[in-house]
């Protein structure tokens, strides 16, 4: 099944938030921190330990830091952390970013986390207009964002911006993307909300802008960021030239990522089969024992779906030989359909433009 040995990338889940957004599904915890980030740290230096098998020799080629608000993280327990990390071999330029909320940015603890050796820093903006941030439920306004992307502003900064919120309007997302452009950060995570069971929002009736200004919204964002030198490289990503974020284009084609901390999934590929995992959720079930969970392996048509829901999300799509999973036939056979109807590219992996404007039915070929 390899072509040769996938790149490995680490994600590191830190799941403490002052509050539950009502659009957020992942594992978190709004308790207190109160010096718990000292024993998770300590259990995360233990499951990285406990990985070496699944590590196998290989060098980090990224570090992400999410959560959760990994903000909240004291610095002396990322410093716990990153020292474990780099027990293990990283790539001479990985790429370590870190996520912040705008209320937890300063100039200290933006100067002691590069100086550990965080050098891509994610800022969860979402809006830069304060009625649109109340709707989503944010804890920061929009002079807490402008501040934060003032003390950021020289760093390697990725900010993520949402649209299709409650009460946006055309306007209002231009104006936002407009504060974007000035901000003079090379990368945008640009997100339409959707709404997710498990979430404050499913039980909710909401009125969220209607299907003609979202597009409106897509072809505006579209014309204001190519003006300025961005280039979509995915279907949510957009950056200035080689800004793009190493640790999700190694999701994206494909290659091994090992999550640690509560909740955290895996992807490893063996010699015969891709498996995918995750540790337990509970925080303090956690740290007593880093037990992994719904352990699959991905095989058949399941196989084939993965593998065209993240190669296909490439924009410029991807030569097979640069792929390290080897194509099973069963999606060739399903890829050549998609060549055939004029969706998909012939010379590499990957959408025309049609295909990538239908991506989601699309990639309903390879169900």
């Amino acid at each position: 099944m390899l072509q040769n040995k996938p790149p490995l990338s680490l994600y590191i889940h830190l799941p403490w938030c002052e509050v539950q957004c009502p659009y957020c599904d992942f594992s978190i915890t709004t308790n207190p921190v109160n010096q718990q980030d000292h024993e998770l740290s300590q259990a995360i230096a233990k499951d990285l330990e406990d990985s070496s098998k699944l590590i196998n020799g290989r060098k980090f080629s990224s570090v992400y830091f999410g959560g959760g608000t990994p903000s909240l993280t004291s610095i002396d327990a990322v410093k716990n952390i990153l020292d474990a990390v780099k027990k293990y071999p990283l790539d001479p330029e990985v790429e370590i970013t870190f996520e912040m909320n705008p209320r937890d940015v300063t100039k200290e603890k933006v100067a002691s986390l590069a100086a550990l050796g965080i050098n891509r820093f994610s800022l969860g903006l979402q809006s830069y207009d304060d009625q649109e941030l109340a709707a989503l439920g944010r804890n920061h306004d929009k002079a807490t964002g402008i501040k934060a992307v003032q003390i950021l502003k020289e760093m390697n900064l990725t900010v993520d911006l949402m649209y299709g919120i409650e009460l946006q309007t055309e306007a209002s997302f231009k104006k936002s993307l407009e504060k974007f452009i000035d901000s003079k950060a090379n990368h945008l995570s640009l997100y339409q909300l959707t709404i997710e069971p498990n979430t404050i929002f499913y039980k909710k009736e909401l009125k969220l802008p209607d299907e003609e200004i979202i597009e409106k919204i897509e072809c505006l964002a579209k014309k204001i960021l190519e003006q300025n030198g961005f280039k979509q490289y995915e279907v949510s990503s957009w950056c200035k030239p080689g800004f793009e974020s190493k640790h999700n284009v190694n999701y994206w084609q494909f290659g091994d990522f090992l999550g640690v901390g509560p909740g955290a999934h895996s992807k490893i590929t063996f010699s015969d089969e891709v498996t995918r995992f995750r540790k337990i959720k509970p925080l303090d079930g956690y740290i007593k024992k880093q037990t992994m969970a719904d352990h699959t392996i991905v095989k058949g048509d399941e196989l084939d779906m993965d593998l065209a829901m993240n190669l296909l999300r490439i924009k410029s799509g991807i030569k097979q030989d640069q792929i390290s999973t080897l194509l099973p036939e069963s999606f060739l056979k399903k890829y050549e359909i998609g060549v055939a109807e004029g969706l998909l590219l012939k010379n590499k992996v990957g959408t025309t433009d049609r295909g990538y404007q239908f991506l989601n039915e699309t990639i309903k070929l390879f169900f």
